[in-house]
């Protein structure tokens, strides 16, 4: 039998980052929490939380805070079936991992009825798609947007579809910087010169086109770190920089001509929706919706 204080101490030490503050959030001194988790390390005969910066739990601690993530989640759906026969509703978290693309197209909008219907709160972890399946494993959230085809253990996934990139510049900017075809031998000494924008540091995308397209390496070309996704594409809008963006983003200014596309860049990126294979009520709605977000928005053909 597990002991849910303790897991729950665990938990709460890894989403607050410190012994500290989740002190504060239990209610408990910090030597009460650092007690808890040496309990727990010593009923499982081995080291659940690396006491590293930040904190980080080990392969077994992620499993035993998936498994006291689902419960709660269980135990959400539960208290929310009772709230409703005595005509109280209750609200519900689910936190899930998104690639920042996906919330720039509209995602919450197309969630807004099951959001509301189900009493669902959201908690979004945005992160690059090619990562987002980490946070599932770890039990940081209970479903996530990846790039990977493969359930993990204990979890089912559902095809999307395919998210259209397409690289994007102002007239101006390719004029000054990428007026070469890419078949040109110009290409790529203009690449080396032309400022790039990326979300993140591991921004795999773009990252990855200009590597195995044209052998560049991160630093061997200007790039802006924009951490946000509309703000991305506001700096290729802005003439900042060219960037690799959703080709439904920035389908109106390739339109009117404020924009050019780059198809040196087109790519097609898979999308697949990971869970936990034992869903709550509100969660196999939430997927539903998810589906249909993605009928709408993810293609199969290229842009």
């Amino acid at each position: 039998m597990f002991d849910y204080k303790l897991l729950e101490a665990l938990d709460m030490v890894l989403r607050c980052g410190s012994f500290d503050a989740a002190a504060k959030r239990l209610h408990l001194t910090p030597s009460a929490i650092s007690q808890r988790i040496r309990q727990l390390e010593e009923r499982h005969g081995e080291v659940l939380l690396r006491r590293e910066n930040p904190l980080c739990a080990t392969q077994t601690g992620e499993k035993l805070l998936a498994h006291v993530r689902q419960v709660r989640a269980l135990e959400g759906e539960l208290a929310e079936q009772v709230a409703q026969q005595n005509n109280v509703g209750e609200w519900l978290t689910l936190s899930v991992g998104v690639n920042a693309d996906s919330l720039a197209l509209g995602l919450l909008a197309a969630l807004a009825p099951v959001l509301a219907e189900q009493r669902l709160l959201l908690e979004c972890v945005v992160d690059d798609e090619a990562y987002t399946l980490d946070l599932l494993r770890s039990g940081e959230v209970s479903g996530c947007i990846s790039t990977q085809p493969i359930a993990v253990a204990g979890c089912g996934v559902l095809p999307l579809g395919s998210m259209q990139y397409i690289g994007v510049a102002t007239p101006q900017f390719v004029a000054q910087y990428l007026a070469a075809s890419p078949a040109s031998p110009d290409w790529l000494p203009q690449l080396i010169q032309a400022p790039a924008a990326v979300f993140s540091r591991k921004d795999s995308l773009h990252r990855r086109l200009l590597r195995e397209r044209w052998g560049l390496l991160e630093g061997q070309y200007p790039c802006h770190v924009i951490p946000e996704s509309n703000a991305l594409y506001a700096a290729a809008v802005a003439g900042v920089a060219y960037a690799v963006v959703p080709h439904q983003q920035a389908a109106a200014a390739l339109a009117s001509g404020q924009l050019l596309a780059l198809p040196a860049f087109a790519h097609a990126t898979p999308l697949f929706w990971h869970h936990w294979a034992r869903q709550t009520r509100p969660a196999q709605l939430f997927s539903q919706a998810l589906q249909a977000f993605a009928q709408q928005y993810l293609k199969t053909e290229n842009p």
